[in-house]
């Protein structure tokens, strides 16, 4: 009997687990392509998508770049240091940025400044 309810128990938290809150796709998103949980970027305008993005750097000469779908305006500014979770989507329209940049859409559902 303890064992069953152990198992049960164990099923249950797993089936749990599995259940994610995300934030919508934005409109154009290809395929889920990965979570961001409290990172640290900086907003960016991009004039030629007429979109905000949080640029995450991940080495010295290279960075994601994600187009914001739902990005309040009181963080639609330049420069504007932020930390944020949210879902990246494919980007399959992407621009081809400077080498070593990715470009993926951003549903954000959470922001702050740090």
């Amino acid at each position: 009997m303890k064992s069953v309810l152990l198992l049960s128990l164990g099923i249950l938290l797993l089936s749990d687990g599995c259940k994610q809150d995300l934030a919508p796709a934005c409109p154009n998103a290809g395929a889920l392509a990965g979570q961001a949980t409290q990172l640290l970027g900086t907003v960016y305008y991009d004039r030629a998508r007429g979109s905000y993005g949080i640029q995450v750097a991940t080495s010295m000469d290279s960075a994601d770049m994600g187009l914001t779908c739902n990005l309040p305006a009181e963080y639609q500014k330049e420069l504007t240091k932020v930390r944020f979770s949210g879902t990246y989507y494919a980007d399959e329209q992407s621009t081809g940025g400077p080498v070593g940049y990715r470009y993926y859409y951003l549903s954000i559902s959470s922001i702050a400044t740090p």
